[in-house]
């Protein structure tokens, strides 16, 4: 990744300067001396999701953090890993691999997403198991705050924390309360095998039949690793394009556990799933992991992540469809969609109450010009916030505005 990319995901903010230390000595003075500059600091990993959260209110320094780079210790007994934050998820798997596990984190773009920026954008992949969001698998960290003080917070065993937990903080901070440098992480053994199926939907089905349906097949496969509703018209390689949505499920572990319950989908759903090859199951979850930050930037379009209580979930995603594409994950609460600019107060009008919707990204200039959170965070979370960033970044120069206020 350029210097440029990083540049190029600040939406419409415009950065002075640019460093990139070389190590954990480096970043503390390159912040140490931003601080006393009272220079507002972005950090960047590999750009993926640098256009999450609100616009920076400024941007005098962006910090690129990907030459600290590199596994530290892998404890191959203990199924933990050691890692600087700027190592890409898919150089640290490659080298799992020999050994037999991987970490279960499935973030868009892996080639290029580094450790420390999916734990700073603290999203799900696809699969929907226990213990596989990044707050679960993430174990002990440590990081730079904006002074240029370091901290470090838990470890490599699971219970090994008294008082303040940060690394639960720093999960999904958007890099507003520091740099993180290293990570501890939990990592799993890798499937013997896995089985993916995938069934159409009735394209007749109303929003209220719809979200039944899906809900019905997701119990249906209770074991499955992930399950998707994939939807048409994404463009994306595995994900199908005739004008109706499909159920997707996968089934990981050793052979006889990746076996789907067919006969279950079946009922549930009203039509025999479809097995899909090893190619054709690969395409498909590439372009479920990877549709966050490809299919709306592809169509020029705003790209919207949506959560509730899973029933008026699905209905909002069947609804948003009529928009653009949307992805529905049956078993989280979570909803992705991509639809054009000057639809998008319709598509509000689409999602019934106690349905928050965000605006991940957005093409250049429109967040700046528009709220990003719908409904606005509760006033307590926001004070919350506030309090912890305070506490952290007293000088509020890290990212300041990226999140609510």
């Amino acid at each position: 990744m350029s210097r440029d990319d990083c540049l190029l995901a600040v939406d419409g903010v415009r950065v002075g300067r640019v460093s990139d230390p070389a190590d954990e000595d480096e970043l503390a003075a390159v912040l140490a001396e931003a601080s006393r500059a009272n220079e507002a600091v972005i950090f960047c990993g590999g750009g993926t999701r640098l256009g999450l959260g609100q616009p920076p209110e400024r941007a005098d320094l962006l910090v690129r953090l990907v030459r600290l780079s590199g596994v530290i210790e892998h404890h191959v007994r203990d199924l933990t890993v050691e890692a600087w934050a700027g190592t890409t998820v898919a150089e640290l798997d490659r080298g799992l691999a020999r050994h037999g596990q991987f970490l279960p984190l499935d973030p868009p773009l892996p080639n290029r997403a580094t450790l420390g920026g999916v734990i700073a954008a603290g999203e799900p992949g696809f699969r929907s198991v226990p213990g596989a969001r990044p707050r679960d698998l993430l174990l002990g960290m440590r990081a730079v705050l904006g002074d240029g003080s370091r901290i470090r917070s838990g470890g490599r065993v699971v219970k090994n924390v008294t008082g303040y937990e940060l690394t639960k903080l720093f999960t999904g901070s958007l890099g507003t309360l520091g740099a993180i440098t290293r990570v501890t992480l939990r990592l799993r053994a890798r499937p013997e095998a896995s089985e993916t199926v995938m069934a159409a939907l009735p394209a007749a089905d109303s929003a209220e039949q719809f979200a039944d349906r899906v809900l019905a097949a997701a119990a249906a496969a209770p074991y499955a690793a992930a399950t998707a509703v994939v939807p048409p018209g994404s463009g994306l390689p595995g994900l199908p394009d005739d004008g109706g949505f499909r159920f997707a499920a996968r089934f990981e572990g050793l052979v006889e556990e990746a076996a789907a319950p067919l006969a279950a989908i079946t009922e549930a759903v009203g039509e025999a799933p479809q097995v899909l090859g090893d190619a054709g199951e690969a395409a498909l979850w590439e372009g479920v992991r990877d549709f966050a930050p490809k299919v709306p930037e592809a169509a020029g379009a705003l790209g919207l992540v949506v959560r509730g209580p899973k029933k008026p979930l699905l209905r909002a995603a069947w609804r948003l469809a009529e928009f653009g594409p949307s992805l529905a994950f049956p078993n989280q609460p979570r909803v992705l969609a991509s639809l054009p600019a000057d639809r998008f107060q319709a598509a509000l009008a689409a999602v019934e109450a106690g349905v928050s919707l965000a605006v991940e990204t957005a093409p250049p200039g429109w967040k700046s010009a528009n709220p990003v959170f719908h409904p606005p965070p509760p006033p307590a979370i926001r004070a919350l916030s506030r309090r912890i960033e305070a506490a952290l970044d007293p000088a509020d120069i890290l990212a300041p505005g990226r999140l609510p206020r």
